[in-house]
């Protein structure tokens, strides 16, 4: 009897540890809505020849989608909002992308994703568009957006 006990102590203890939490995969933790700053280094080529680089800060808004495509909206100013379009490739923890961003002209770009924590993003990207002489690049750090509730006002009285 006691060896039948043993037994079926350890196949409880077996699926009690099987059942135990599970790591989410990077392809799922990213999936959502994010907000944040992107540092930005753009170089364009003068009619000389000559590289001109200037930097900035903008915000931008990044959503990823459970099919591995992304969108992120860089705000340069009131007036001028840079859209970046791509499709990711995980492998483990490793996230790489490519894709096109919209400016005065379009850029291809490539980059990476780096999940830190929960809830916060490095993304970094280069885009270039050699005919026009123009290189893009960029790190955003970006924070999860609150998941926000529809709540319905109260009745008017």
């Amino acid at each position: 009897m006691k060896v039948k006990s043993f037994f079926a102590l350890a196949a409880l203890s077996v699926a009690l540890v099987s059942c135990g939490t599970k790591e989410v995969p990077v392809s799922e933790q990213l999936v959502g809505q994010w907000t944040g700053m992107d540092a930005i280094t753009v170089t364009v080529l003068d009619s000389t020849g000559a590289p001109v680089t200037q930097t900035m800060e903008a915000p931008v808004e990044f959503e990823y989608l459970a099919d591995s495509t992304f969108t992120a909206i860089v705000m340069v100013n009131d007036s001028t909002n840079v859209t970046l379009g791509a499709v990711a490739t995980v492998a483990d923890a490793l996230v790489n992308f490519t894709g096109t961003m919209n400016c005065a002209q379009t850029l291809e770009v490539s980059g990476n994703i780096v999940l830190q924590g929960a809830d916060t993003l490095v993304i970094n990207y280069t885009g270039v568009n050699t005919e026009a002489g123009i290189t893009h690049e960029g790190k955003a750090l970006v924070v999860r957006k609150a998941k926000t509730e529809n709540v319905e006002a109260a009745p008017a009285q």
